[in-house]
């Protein structure tokens, strides 16, 4: 546990009026309290000290259906040891996408917790738990990276780290240059002109990024569309959630839904370890890791629910502009991160594009198959291109987290029907769709492969 943990803990509460204390409040106050007296942060530490490959390598870390390719005709023909390795680097695969949302996840807390300490009394603890939580993901973005290194390495060797492909992987051109800078300088103007009357809430690390560029510098990874979202329009949003408190609460309906797709993961997890904890048989590092991160980050899941659900209540009545722009959030949250089911990935919940297909490629032509660039395409045709358990078991873990976010959506009385019924999300379940994405991009793909 860092100096700032230590120096937290024996720190004292704002003092709240109990009189005046609304429920909410009082819940995220008392969440707070909960997760400073809580040691699963220093139990993670702890583990990522003592993580070594070595003694974790002959062991399952979950479940195997949280597999790499688990249900498809390559996962059924595949050696004992290549199952094993498959279900390390499923795990590798979703603490790399964690590690990516907990990063961002730092920089918001930060700048929404500005506009909450601006607010003054109540509110300040809030911004002091986000603080908390803040320190609390460094920590566990050290272990994942520690882990993931060391087991990338010891698997795949030197090719992990290298791109398997000359070609790089096609993104928008919009992606890959940034819009103007006057784009960017009108969608500033915009936000200030619309929130105006609000600058005393505007948040001071907001302030900070702005006066040293860090707003252009903010990660773009899982959270925020994985890659696809311009940075103008990362650094809008960054803008109106530090500068408004409805937008500051209402960020967190987005880290909610993050919340819930880990959560989606990582309860398997948590099971996994109960059941070994209760046969008295060896807990894997990385299974306890799993255990423990997600018990910390229960007190986060609920810091985003009470601000999303409860605390926006008790704020004045959003105006048309914040409504659109939570509502504008949400819906690139769906078609970037919830649309659509994998073959390949268990529990994943946006389509499988040329990204994985490309990390499949790389993997299966690595010493652990060591597979011809013809056998690993063929292999691949088999898993991406048609219908088998894989993909039964991603639609139902899909069809659940939709009915727990609409569950969700319905306490929110701004969003549009769009977003409050999950449409996107809903429209992107059908196993047929999902294989005629895949055949074409697999087309696509290969055809890549051959001009490399």
């Amino acid at each position: 546990m860092n100096n700032i943990q230590a120096q937290d803990k024996n720190s004292q509460f704002c003092v709240l009026n109990e009189t005046q204390e609304k429920e909410p409040l009082k819940v995220i106050k008392n969440n707070y309290r909960n997760n400073i007296n809580s040691d699963y942060t220093e139990k993670i530490e702890e583990l990522d000290k003592a993580f070594k490959y070595s003694s974790n390598s002959n062991y399952y870390w979950s479940a195997p259906e949280l597999s790499l390719l688990y249900g498809t005709p390559l996962y059924e023909a595949a050696s004992p040891s290549q199952k094993i390795a498959l279900n390390h680097l499923y795990w590798v695969s979703q603490y790399n996408f964690t590690a990516l949302a907990e990063t961002e996840t730092i920089h918001y807390n930060q700048i929404t917790g500005g506009c909450f300490s601006a607010m003054g009394g109540d509110y300040e603890t809030i911004a002091r738990q986000l603080e908390h939580e803040s320190v609390q993901e460094r920590s566990h973005i050290h272990a994942f990276y520690k882990v993931n290194y060391q087991t990338m390495k010891a698997l795949l060797g030197k090719q992990a780290f290298i791109k398997p492909l000359k070609n790089k992987l096609e993104q928008p051109s919009w992606v890959s240059s940034q819009l103007p800078t006057y784009q960017y300088n009108t969608l500033r103007f915009l936000s200030k002109m619309m929130l105006k009357g609000k600058e005393q809430y505007y948040s001071q690390y907001l302030k900070k990024f702005e006066e040293e560029d860090k707003l252009s510098k903010l990660s773009n990874g899982f959270f925020h569309g994985r890659g696809f979202i311009p940075q103008s329009l990362l650094r809008f949003f960054a803008l109106n959630w530090g500068s408004s408190p409805f937008l500051s609460s209402q960020y967190y309906t987005l880290r909610y839904m993050g919340n819930m797709l880990l959560k989606n993961i990582e309860y398997s997890i948590y099971a996994y370890f109960k059941k070994l904890q209760k046969q008295g048989e060896f807990v894997p590092v990385p299974t306890a890791i799993s255990h423990y991160h997600l018990l910390d980050e229960a007190f986060h899941t609920t810091t985003s629910l009470f601000l999303a659900r409860d605390v926006y209540k008790l704020l004045p009545k959003p105006t048309a502009y914040e409504k659109i722009v939570v509502n504008l959030a949400i819906y690139l949250i769906q078609t970037n991160n919830f649309n659509g089911l994998s073959g390949v990935v268990n529990k994943r919940c946006f389509k499988d594009d040329r990204s994985l297909m490309a990390d499949i490629f790389k993997l299966l032509q690595s010493p652990l198959f060591g597979m011809s660039t013809q056998e690993a395409l063929h292999w691949m045709e088999k898993c991406f291109c048609h219908e088998h358990e894989g993909y039964h078991l991603s639609a139902k873990s899909y069809q659940r987290l939709l009915s727990e976010l609409r569950r969700f959506g319905d306490n929110l009385d701004y969003l549009w029907p769009i977003n409050r019924e999950m449409r996107v999300m809903a429209s992107g379940g059908s196993i047929d769709q999902a294989i005629k994405n895949n055949i074409k991009t697999f087309k696509d793909f290969s055809s890549s492969v051959a001009h490399a």
